[in-house]
């Protein structure tokens, strides 16, 4: 607890009419010093008594770099009184997260600006507590965090890009369809011609070959690592893969130093978050479809027969985050047609 610069001003004041009333009688003393003794000890009582409130943050939703939000505190305690409100935040969120309020009464709320990539934690919340006056004041801190997640940016792909991942798919899907998965006992309505004759005639029983699932056969399988600089530009180029791939109705299996992630169809979540947290190290699987390595000097693609830089990939001039109105639009929302024209857009 400590006073305000009010606080010393007024304590200097009664310094001052206590030496005044010395020299002019008590009749000054007790009209001027003692009822601002008396407001000085009551600032310091009340800030005294102020209790530590409870504080709930409401978070704006996951997003990209350079979007905004608002944050809101709303606070619990038994007795309201002002205070100013400090929120901490990490360095990858911006924002003026000091206010002005009255603990205890209304929610207040402050904005807030995504920086850069990564999981960030917001808290612990600094109140400190004043007296009406604004004489005295009371640092109190509220412990607990919340965390919200911004995602790498998604770059837009060029034509030729996208013609060349469509054909990859092509590729990919009429290659894996047929593909034989394993032996099992014939159940009724599979097909004669796939009865495994040599096998049957062993074991006395009709014993089928069953194939790769059509669903598992059509995903696409994307590995990505970098150095410990290159961490951003990893996520970025397998952010922008992944989602055309998605949003082109393919399944996708990525898999990074941070461990492995399924998302179906239609389905970026997964992979967002995902890649929000996604860390250096090295490619973990060099057999992948699609491979993404990146260090210092550049992030580099493998596809195919294709080996080239994220850079040549992207639209240069169009470097932005990806709607976040649509990427949470559901496949199902949009035509056949429209999903065909935009997935790698």
């Amino acid at each position: 607890m400590r006073l305000t610069r009010r606080g010393y001003a007024v304590c200097a004041v009664v310094a001052v009419g206590f030496a005044l009333g010395l020299r002019f009688g008590p009749r000054a003393l007790n009209a001027f010093v003692l009822p601002t003794g008396v407001a000085l000890a009551a600032a310091l009582l009340q800030v005294r008594l102020a209790a530590t409130p409870t504080v709930e943050r409401t978070l704006p939703a996951d997003g990209f770099p350079d979007e905004t939000g608002e944050v809101t505190l709303s606070f619990d305690v038994n007795r309201p009184y002002p205070a100013r409100v400090v929120d901490s935040l990490p360095p990858g969120v911006d924002g003026d997260a000091e206010v002005e309020t009255l603990v205890g009464g209304d929610p207040v709320s402050y904005e807030v600006t995504y920086r850069s990539r990564g999981e960030h934690r917001l808290g612990p919340v600094a109140v400190v507590a004043t007296d009406v006056l604004g004489l005295a004041e009371r640092e109190l801190v509220v412990s607990g965090t919340d965390a919200v997640l911004v995602f790498p940016r998604v770059r837009h792909l060029s034509t030729g890009a996208r013609n060349d991942l469509r054909a990859l798919r092509d590729a990919e899907f009429s290659s894996r369809r047929e593909e034989f998965d394993r032996l099992r006992e014939y159940v009724r309505g599979d097909s004669l011609r796939d009865v495994h004759w040599k096998s049957s005639a062993k074991r006395g029983d009709l014993i089928v070959k069953e194939f790769v699932a059509e669903a598992d056969a059509s995903a696409v399988r994307v590995a990505a690592g970098g150095a410990r600089d290159a961490a951003d530009e990893m996520a970025e180029a397998a952010a922008t893969l992944c989602l055309a791939f998605v949003r082109l109705g393919v399944p996708v299996t990525l898999s990074t130093p941070n461990g492995v992630v399924e998302a179906a169809a239609g389905d970026d979540a997964p992979l967002l978050e995902h890649l929000a947290r996604a860390g250096a190290g090295p490619v973990p699987d060099e057999g992948a479809d699609v491979v993404v390595r990146a260090d210092e000097s550049a992030t580099r693609v493998r596809f195919g027969d294709t080996e080239t830089t994220f850079d040549r990939l992207v639209v240069a001039e169009s470097t932005r985050s990806v709607d976040p109105g649509e990427r949470r639009t559901p496949p199902a929302a949009e035509s056949a047609d429209e999903r065909t024209e935009g997935a790698l857009a």
